[in-house]
């Protein structure tokens, strides 16, 4: 089970669980917010992103694979510095669910999976690919939904092998897999440690 995001406001997170069928996607979590207490923005929710993330590695998840993208030509600074505000926030909740982090640059994804460029043949390479999920992008501006789930497809065949991995790549993996076994034996431990204190304290309790 991996999770992959189509970063910026109007980007979205995908949940893809292929060993089920299971393809969840939803629209980048955002807030409005005055920045430099002047102009009302929309960015990025980054509370409501960690507690998506945080769930979603609660159900299984593995991997976040997150397309690696930097600002637009002809950005203003403030837009600039707001896209890499949300892109780092959406990094570190990643980092902070235990997920293992996976940068994709967009020319490599789509390359891999043979998506346009265009926006609007990015759903209908999607509703190719997913047709069993096409009415999740049914509408002109769900492109960032589409291109969430295509890039948890491209995530998918990257942790099932068909994709090239690094050394790094299988090393990082085995790290996460060590990380989380050792938070599961500190979560046994601490259970076992409760209980004992509990019975401790109740032994001592006068009989009645």
């Amino acid at each position: 089970m991996i999770v992959a995001i189509d970063p910026g406001v109007s980007g979205a997170i995908a949940l893809n669980d292929w060993a089920c069928g299971r393809l969840e996607v939803i629209p980048m979590p955002v807030q409005h917010r005055y920045i430099a207490g002047r102009k009302l923005r929309t960015v990025i929710d980054e509370g409501e992103v960690i507690s998506t993330l945080q769930a979603f590695a609660a159900m299984g998840a593995t991997h976040l694979f997150i397309e690696q993208v930097s600002g637009l030509p002809g950005q203003s600074a403030p837009a600039a510095f707001a896209f890499g505000q949300g892109y780092g926030a959406v990094r570190v909740a990643g980092m902070a669910a235990g997920l293992i982090l996976e940068a994709v640059p967009p020319a490599v994804w789509k390359a891999a999976l043979k998506v346009p460029k265009d926006k609007r043949a990015a759903r209908q390479r999607a509703s190719e690919m997913i047709p069993t999920h096409r009415h999740l992008w049914s509408m002109a501006k769900d492109d960032g939904l589409a291109e969430a789930a295509l890039l948890s497809l491209y995530g998918q065949r990257w942790v099932q092998g068909e994709v090239k991995r690094t050394q790094k790549d299988i090393d990082d993996i085995e790290k996460a897999r060590q990380a989380r076994e050792a938070s599961a034996q500190r979560k046994r431990e601490r259970a076992e440690a409760t209980k004992a204190r509990i019975a401790a304290e109740r032994s001592r309790e006068p009989q009645a």
